[in-house]
């Protein structure tokens, strides 16, 4: 449940994985990943009063030319190709949960987003791109007329 004022934020993830864990053991979600790969970098996003934060995990770029970012139909297209940085083949992975390959990931922004404006930065594994957000509309009254 969430404390009065919050909004909610769906389901409690870590709270469900916890007990999920703890029910089915703790090798439970590295069997689940085996089976249900990741398909790109994981993502984090968050939303200030002023801005929209979007975090993708991308380690080991050392060039631009090795991700892109677009914008179309609302949404946040990212590309590129994450190497291993180690030759191996599959064979040998014992185990495997960093993604490695070619991705493309959409990420749907909200209509408040000024994309115009958009900025990205990559450091340290992480590209971050900072969306500013117009001032949430307050409520507007419609005029009601009589005759």
């Amino acid at each position: 449940m969430n404390p009065p004022g919050n909004r909610s934020q769906g389901p409690d993830w870590k709270g469900l994985s916890a007990q999920a864990g703890d029910v089915l053991g703790p090798e439970f979600w590295q069997d689940i990943a085996s089976i249900i790969p990741l398909t790109g970098p994981r993502i984090d996003m968050y939303e200030t009063p002023q801005e929209l934060v979007v975090v993708a995990e991308v380690p080991g770029l050392s060039s631009p030319e090795q991700i892109q970012l677009s914008f179309r139909e609302q949404s946040l297209h990212m590309r590129g190709n994450l190497a291993r940085p180690y030759q191996v083949t599959d064979q040998q992975m014992r185990l495997s949960e960093r993604f490695f390959g070619v991705f493309e990931r959409a990420i749907r922004l909200p209509g408040r987003a000024l994309t115009e404006h958009m900025r990205a930065h990559y450091q340290n594994g992480l590209l971050i791109v900072r969306i500013p957000l117009s001032p949430p509309d307050g409520e507007k009254v419609i005029p009601i007329q009589f005759t």
